[in-house]
């Protein structure tokens, strides 16, 4: 087979389309190109048009996970599901995310710490739910253990969970007492605090503005 022409693609100005014997063949991303030395004349039999597809593949999966974890950072699970959204092979995901790892562009640790840190800081909840939305990020047990044991002992969720009280009081002053009550128990429950913490959290600010 002979390349008989390389047409820049319209819509993705970084693919070219390789045409075999005047007909469309395959599209391939423009480093391909270069690290194969495409042209015209240029003659491909079957395995060598099968080691650039799959190359094309490697720099196609490298270049959607650099965006991906360009937004924001991501949890390994995260970047492997976005992969495998994008029907690239098993093997080409296993060697772009071993790339990752291996300067940190993945890294769970770093993530989880984030994670928790950032959510103190935003939206604080307590730790079992970041436990679990941990846990739907793909970070390993003894990591979450890890970064949740750095972050909180016992009398810090106490802590949090008073001051989240305080703020909610504050945020809805025109309550009547019954019902702020009742509604400050159930959003420290929703927020992964202990039904015993939530309860201690509310009769704490009560016996405070009682004395």
């Amino acid at each position: 087979m002979i390349i008989t022409k390389l047409e820049r693609q319209k819509r993705n100005s970084t693919r070219v389309s390789v045409y075999l014997d005047d007909e469309f063949a395959f599209g391939v991303n423009d480093e391909a190109v270069y690290r194969f030395g495409l042209h015209r004349g240029m003659e491909l039999d079957d395995a060598r048009r099968a080691e650039i597809e799959q190359y094309d593949q490697r720099v196609q999966a490298k270049r959607v996970a650099e965006r991906y974890v360009g937004a924001r950072m991501r949890s390994e699970r995260e970047v492997r599901q976005r992969l495998r959204q994008k029907e690239f092979d098993e093997e080409v995901i296993e060697e772009t995310l071993e790339s990752f790892r291996r300067v940190r562009l993945i890294d769970d640790r770093a993530f989880a710490e984030a994670w928790v840190r950032d959510r103190l800081l935003l939206r604080p909840r307590a730790p079992s739910l970041l436990r679990a939305e941990l846990r739907r990020k793909g970070i390993a047990g003894d990591i979450i253990e890890d970064v949740l044991s750095a972050q909180f002992d016992e009398g810090d969720v106490e802590s949090l969970a008073h001051e989240m009280a305080a703020q909610y009081r504050r945020a809805h002053p025109s309550l009547a007492p019954d019902v702020l009550k009742r509604r400050l128990a159930g959003y420290l429950q929703r927020k992964g605090f202990s039904a015993g913490v939530a309860y201690r959290a509310v009769e704490e600010r009560e016996d405070r503005e009682e004395r």
